[in-house]
């Protein structure tokens, strides 16, 4: 053993475990002294700074969903653009604003400064040189946005400057495009930012706020507002902590934005676009060959499916392109596309006076009529069924038809067209040869009879076809016509509403009632909801809800009254009928019933008072026009498909409105099949 050798190394153990607990002492020793320093010295100082951080909430703008035509076509998407903003503080004045858009102006070529100016909306303009005061348009706070689909070299440029440009800041946000090809654009709508539909005071929207963000956009007119709830998805967020400064220290949390639901459409591109450019083509030449349609520069045309009310076309002639929307259209522009943007069809659209502009379109638009005119002969028909049964008329029933009948005490007088004598004629004759003599007679009986139950019997049958009342598109803002038969048996009484009535100059319709009134005629009296979209359809692809047929009403008929119509329509597209020309040679037979309504054309006119001298507004005659009109459906004795189409000022229906639905006929057979 060696006892001192085991002593040293003790010795050695005990110095290093001193050293070791000499060390440990000065380490946490360090550690209370610095947290003394921090507590006692600095405490203040990091209390100030915990007190100054803040969090802050940037919302991320949700995808919009986008809307398919039945084949799968878009006709609107939204797609991601990095979009340069401005972002107005308080200490910005005249020259920041200067600064700000002379170094944009070079970044965001070819942009000017005039409308850089513009957008950001600062109480300034750019004008002939020099920079002028101008009212604000929109709320200082609200973020302006400056330009879309920036380049990444603008990108670059912008984040090099950033120290330079106070306010700009690049993000990311969804934009709306539609199809260039404009495809059925006032059914389909258009999008502006919420806070221009919040002022407008459109939909539901003041009620729902908290949904959206100021810039986002939200549909004002057709599918985009009946379907914004769809469309729209659900805004996402991000949480940040930030200093003082709004110094980003760390992202605390992040709640991601839910795309919207895809709409699809019952209309079918390749049918819409062709009926439309038949249209633009047919049009010019109508204008040029015949003198009483010489200022039609409108049509109208509504083609429904029979069996399933599912809507494949829809035309409100002229169109636009509804991009102009997306950054907001100059008061030029507006100006320009104003005659276009209302969807027709459903409702009244204005004479489309361009190239005028300003008063001078204003004034020439009271000179011409708009989409909704009087029906005209179309409306026989029911005047024909309201006759067989209220047992006026027998399915047999033979008339002299002389050209002219006198009613009431005899001075009163409805003459045919031209006074033409049609000789003895049938129900289905009567609708051939578009009688008005005929239809007279059975108005008179009519108000002989009801008396003063006349008009609520009329307008009950009108109801039962879709005229008069919604026809349940889905669709915003549909008018239900005029029934001006009402009002003429308020202050004439039944005698002279009814016998008005009975060839169809006391009912304005819309052409999608016309369209819904000619299925409902092929159906037998069962009317139903027209169509318009297909499908609607979750962002992962997942069908959400699917459209059915919907049945709104019945109207049961002997089927001995439903062949008479037919057949009588039947007859209007063959020799001695009033449209033949237009659907000779077809390889199917069409039912058809054209129309040619007259309408007197007012304009004011201001005076002054003899007396006073005071400006007063008078309206005067300024002349009478003629409209097309034309309901139809085909094949006649299977029917597949119903149009209706209006041509304000096209003169007689058979020579206008009745052309076109041949087309609608042709192209829908190229595409889809009328006899499949």
């Amino acid at each position: 053993m060696n006892p001192p050798v085991i002593h040293e190394e003790k010795k050695q153990r005990v110095n290093r475990l001193q050293i070791l607990f000499f060390l440990v002492f000065l380490f946490f020793s360090t550690i209370i002294i610095r947290l003394m320093q921090l507590q006692i010295m600095k405490g203040d100082e990091f209390a100030s700074e915990l007190m100054i951080r803040s969090y802050k909430t940037d919302s991320i703008p949700a995808m919009r969903g986008n809307i398919y035509d039945h084949t799968g076509n878009i006709i609107a998407e939204s797609r991601p653009s990095f979009v340069v903003v401005f972002r107005e503080t308080d200490t910005m004045n005249k020259e920041a604003y200067i600064s700000i858009i002379e170094k944009l102006e070079k970044i965001l070529s070819p942009v000017d400064r005039a409308t850089l100016l513009k957008k950001m909306d600062v109480g300034y303009a750019f004008e002939d040189g020099n920079y002028i005061r101008v009212p604000r348009q929109m709320p200082k706070y609200m973020e302006k946005e400056l330009k879309g689909d920036l380049s990444p070299k603008e990108m670059a440029e912008i984040e090099e400057r950033r120290g330079e440009l106070e306010g700009i800041e690049v993000v990311m946000k969804p934009i709306r495009q539609y199809n260039p090809n404009q495809i059925a654009v006032q059914a389909v709508g258009y999008v502006r930012p919420y806070h221009v539909a919040d002022q407008l005071d459109i939909g539901n929207y003041k009620a729902e706020q908290k949904r959206y963000l100021p810039n986002q956009f939200v549909g004002l007119d057709g599918i985009e507002l009946s379907y914004e709830g769809e469309l729209r998805g659900r805004n996402g967020q991000r949480l940040y902590e930030v200093a003082a400064d709004q110094t980003v220290i760390k992202e605390l949390e992040t709640i991601l934005p839910e795309r919207g639901n895809d709409i699809t459409l019952t209309i079918d591109q390749r049918v819409q676009l062709a009926i439309r450019d038949s249209i633009r083509e047919f049009l010019p030449k109508l204008r040029s060959t015949i003198s009483e349609a010489r200022y039609a520069k409108s049509a109208y045309v509504v083609a429904i499916e029979i069996k399933t009310g599912k809507i494949v076309s829809m035309v409100s002639y002229p169109e636009y392109d509804p991009n102009v929307w997306i950054e907001g259209p100059d008061q030029k522009t507006y100006d320009q596309i104003k005659y276009a943007v209302t969807n027709g069809t459903i409702r009244e659209a204005p004479y489309d006076a361009r190239p005028l502009t300003g008063e001078a379109a204003e004034m020439e638009n009271y000179k011409h009529p708009r989409s909704i005119v009087p029906s005209g002969s179309v409306i026989k028909p029911i005047t024909v069924l309201l006759g067989l049964q209220e047992g006026i008329i027998r399915t047999n029933d033979q008339w002299q038809d002389s050209g002219v009948y006198q009613y009431g005490r005899g001075s009163d007088r409805i003459k045919n067209d031209n006074s033409k004598a049609n000789g003895m004629i049938s129900p289905e004759k009567a609708l051939q040869k578009s009688s008005n003599t005929y239809m007279a007679r059975i108005g008179e009986e009519l108000s002989k009879r009801k008396r003063g139950a006349s008009a609520p019997l009329l307008q009950s049958y009108y109801h039962a076809f879709g005229l008069g009342i919604p026809t349940g598109v889905d669709l915003p803002n549909e008018s239900i016509g005029k029934q001006d038969y009402l009002v003429m048996d308020k202050n004439y009484g039944p005698l002279a509403a009814m016998v008005q009535a009975s060839f169809g100059q006391q009912i304005r319709a819309t052409t999608m009632q016309l369209a819904q009134y000619s299925a409902t005629l092929a159906n037998k009296g069962v009317r139903l909801q027209p169509q318009l979209v297909e499908k609607i359809t979750a962002p992962d692809g997942k069908i959400v809800k699917s459209f059915q047929p919907q049945v709104l009403s019945e109207f049961p008929q002997p089927d001995a009254y439903w062949n008479i119509l037919t057949n009588g329509m039947v007859l209007v597209t063959k020799p001695g009928g009033t449209a033949v020309r237009a659907f000779e040679g077809l390889p199917y037979s069409v039912a058809a019933k054209t129309g040619t309504s007259e309408q007197d054309i007012y304009v004011p006119v201001t005076i002054s008072d003899p007396k006073t001298g005071e400006k007063k507004t008078q309206w005067k005659m300024h002349g009478r026009i003629t409209n097309g009109v034309s309901i139809s459906f085909a094949p006649a004795n299977d029917p597949k498909l119903a149009v209706a189409v209006v041509v304000p000022e096209g003169g007689y229906g058979g020579r206008s409105a009745a052309v076109i639905t041949r087309s609608v006929y042709e192209i829908y057979d190229k595409y889809i099949g009328i006899q499949k």
